[in-house]
């Protein structure tokens, strides 16, 4: 149960009441309303929301639980269970208004004004436990995404969202920092990290959390080059019986990762091959689809000794999807390291100095 709400006091003092005028007695009906309305603990409104994924009016009540799996909220005297995996964000009772716009921003995607808005918290001023470890893991989470922008520290949120995540491992807010902690781990460059990170959110008991944790504990496994390993989890994603738009975004994402371990088993014709069908077959609207097919094209070509060929599925990501953070730093890296191989230092340079101004905290730069 939610610490720190307290309920009001009674507003009613006790004491006798003379009823002898019609004056009185209409007085001491409105106190025993009032006394009624406000006097009992149990009657007192609370205002805690639930906001579901999906859209919709928030729901309003008390907060009696919160599990890694589940929030239940008390409204009007009987619990309504809402999985985690079905909310979008909770605001609290009293929580700062800083902080439940900060959430809002989130949800909207304006992480710069969600992080100027988180800034303006004044932290010594809450009190309550529950909002205070809401707090606690919105900092890191901000940090997190910040950082995997290429724009803040990444070891320091690691550190945050890890300190969070011990303390707080029944939180509904358990996948997400799950989540955001394998992100960064694989930003920094400790891909064994992520695959643990991302196995929570493949252990968890819904279909596209453990689609998103297949997907991504398998692209861990192939940076460590554990090709079997991340083929069996990537078929599993892609033999997934699910039906949400994101799960199949995910199923071709793992196809194209898929592919990937056939060209490190030997196989590189079959597998681009298999790579220019998926181009074919798929709508180039889809950024994030569409970077890393040309990602992976680029990276079996230059591995075939095919330079030329390369850089142009490299350019192709750096020029028409920046937009995706992750897969534009990795192709201005190989665009800094082929050119030279072509003959061309000076776009070389240029492809550094991009990478470098963009990215300046990227694993990419280290490398």
């Amino acid at each position: 149960m939610s610490q720190g709400f307290e309920s009001l006091p009674n507003l009613i003092p006790r004491q006798k009441m003379k009823l002898s005028t019609p004056i009185s007695t209409a007085t001491a009906l409105a106190c025993l309303a009032l006394a009624t309305t406000f006097g009992s603990p149990s009657a007192v409104a609370q205002d805690d929301r639930v906001f579901p994924l999906k859209g919709g009016a928030a729901v309003k009540g008390k907060i009696v639980e919160r599990t890694r799996d589940k929030v239940v909220i008390e409204v009007r005297g009987a619990n309504q269970n809402f999985p985690s995996n079905e909310i979008a964000r909770v605001v609290f009772d009293g929580e700062p208004p800083q902080l439940t716009r900060a959430k809002d921003l989130i949800g909207a995607g304006n992480l710069d004004q969600a992080i100027d808005e988180f800034k303006k918290i004044d932290l010594p001023s809450i009190k309550n436990d529950e909002i205070k470890k809401d707090y606690e893991f919105y900092r890191g989470y901000l940090a997190a995404a910040n950082a995997l922008r290429g724009k803040g520290d990444a070891a320091g949120a690691k550190t945050l969202l890890l300190n969070w995540a011990k303390e707080n491992s029944s939180s509904h807010l358990f996948y997400s920092a799950s989540e955001k902690l394998g992100e960064l781990a694989m930003a920094t460059g400790t891909p064994n990290e992520a695959a643990k990170y991302f196995g929570a959110l493949a252990g968890s008991p819904f279909s596209e959390l453990k689609v998103k944790g297949g997907y991504l504990a398998g692209k861990a496994l192939l940076a460590l080059k554990q090709t079997a390993e991340a083929k069996a989890k990537f078929a599993a994603v892609t033999q997934a019986q699910v039906s949400d738009p994101a799960s199949l975004k995910l199923k071709k994402l793992a196809n194209v990762a898929s592919v990937s371990c056939d060209a490190a088993e030997g196989n590189v014709d079959q597998a681009l091959q298999a790579l220019e069908k998926i181009v074919d077959e798929s709508d180039s609207a889809d950024a994030e689809l569409f970077s890393s097919l040309y990602n992976t094209m680029g990276n079996i070509l230059q591995t075939a000794g095919k330079h030329e060929e390369a850089i142009l599925a490299f350019l192709k990501t750096d020029l028409l999807y920046a937009s995706e953070v992750d897969a534009h730093a990795e192709a201005l890296y190989w665009l800094s390291q082929l050119w030279p191989k072509v003959g061309d230092s000076q776009r070389a340079t240029e492809a550094k100095s991009k990478l470098s101004k963009l990215y300046p905290t990227s694993q990419w730069l280290t490398k």
